[in-house]
């Protein structure tokens, strides 16, 4: 008999907890639910009994609010899913919970829609978590960790005197990081139109989101860069990431996001090569000859799937889910190949990075000439009532593709 998922639901309102418990009535034979009316008890109760597998907590409550509960399970069980549901959307309550949260869910929040919240990130954390992925990594010497400039950063976002000008000042103390900023805040991939010279100016014109993205890409291609196998490919993957990064926040907008639903979407495709890097680290030839196995019938993840269990977007989640990345954009990267494996269409992060890896450039580690073979996931363009917008995303994907590269 498999062990019951464990989830605790915060709120200081009992009838919003009574609430919950009826809500949650149908999962009783697959969740083991604990309902508590302050943060004190949550964490008191994690102390008896070990870690929640998800907590869902109220923002404003009064002791200790959502945002401090959710920072100390943070601190303290890494690996608890995170969810604030709230009926306050101000901006100081959401900045607040940007590090500490994985999800941030608005009051009132239907039954299925928030059990369909908590489940996408379980199957998620099942996925990546798997023996598989353990395999897969077992070249590793040591999993990549955040740089220390992305972590002083995350810090500053919850602080309360957190401004632009702080945020810039911690990007420009590291010379390396703020000349590779601006080269590629400058380039062609983001068509600003004008020349930005100073990370003030790039945070302004890009978002936070975009600049702490690069940031990690940065760091993660430096930490590549001594490694034998993966060197010789950087220069393409990185390439390959802009470009799909571009193309994927055209493919949002043309999907009607929103401008900050396509800055993520751009900077999950920004980052959905990463796994690859890590991939070429530990297994070095072998992985390039398993790619030369591609075809019209046989796409790259397959046959990574075949060879390791996983595939390179799996990969690269994993990493992005252990640096605390939202759920969203790890679902992006781990389905991005496949997205009707992610079992539901409601991520349009994962469509619109999907859409640009089946319409956009060719993967780098390929044979020169090679096929990538059918990138197109058919069943969940179907399921997303996506079929009649294919040829204006195609025509779409083509005109960037012929425009100025850098």
């Amino acid at each position: 008999m498999s062990k019951k998922t464990r989830i605790c639901f915060v709120d200081d309102e009992p009838n919003i907890l009574q609430g919950l418990k009826r809500f949650m009535r149908p999962m009783t034979s697959e969740w083991e639910m604990e309902f508590h009316l302050s943060g004190e008890a949550a964490l008191f109760s994690m102390t008896q009994n070990g870690p929640f597998d998800v907590v869902v907590s109220d923002m404003r409550m009064p002791g200790m609010d959502g945002a401090t509960l959710l920072s100390h399970i943070r601190q303290d069980y890494p690996e608890t899913i995170r969810v604030i549901l709230s009926g306050y959307a101000d901006s100081d309550s959401v900045l607040r919970t940007i590090g500490p949260a994985h999800l941030y869910l608005a009051k009132p929040c239907e039954g299925e829609s928030l059990r369909e919240a908590i489940r996408h990130p379980l199957a998620l954390r099942r996925l990546l978590s798997s023996q598989s992925m353990r395999r897969a990594l077992g070249g590793l010497e040591s999993l990549p960790s955040l740089p220390d400039l992305f972590i002083r950063l995350d810090t500053e976002l919850v602080s309360p005197h957190c401004s632009t000008a702080s945020v810039a000042a911690i990007i420009g103390s590291d010379t390396a990081m703020t000349a590779e900023i601006l080269k590629l805040t400058n380039s062609a991939y983001f068509g600003i139109g004008q020349r930005v010279s100073s990370v003030l100016q790039a945070v302004r014109t890009l978002g936070l989101e975009t600049i702490q993205t690069l940031m990690v890409k940065t760091a993660i291609f430096r930490l590549f860069a001594g490694s034998s196998h993966a060197a010789p490919y950087i220069e393409g993957l990185n390439r390959h990431g802009l470009e799909l990064s571009r193309l994927a926040k055209h493919m949002a907008a043309a999907l009607g996001a929103t401008t900050a639903q396509a800055e993520a979407a751009g900077c999950a495709a920004l980052l959905s090569n990463v796994g690859a890097l890590v991939l070429l680290d530990c297994h070095g030839d072998s992985y390039i000859q398993t790619l030369a196995g591609t075809g019209p019938d046989v796409p790259v993840h397959e046959l990574e799937m075949a060879a390791y269990g996983v595939h390179h977007g799996h990969v690269g989640a994993y990493l992005l889910g252990l640096w605390g990345f939202a759920d969203p954009t790890v679902e992006a990267v781990a389905h991005a190949p496949r997205p009707s494996q992610a079992g539901h269409t409601s991520n349009l992060l994962l469509s619109a990075v999907h859409l640009a890896r089946a319409l956009g450039p060719t993967f780098p580690p390929l044979p020169h000439g090679a096929d990538e073979g059918r990138r197109l996931d058919t069943d969940y363009v179907h399921k997303a009532g996506l079929v009649d917008q294919l040829p204006r995303l195609t025509q779409l994907a083509q005109t960037i593709s012929a425009e100025e590269k850098p």
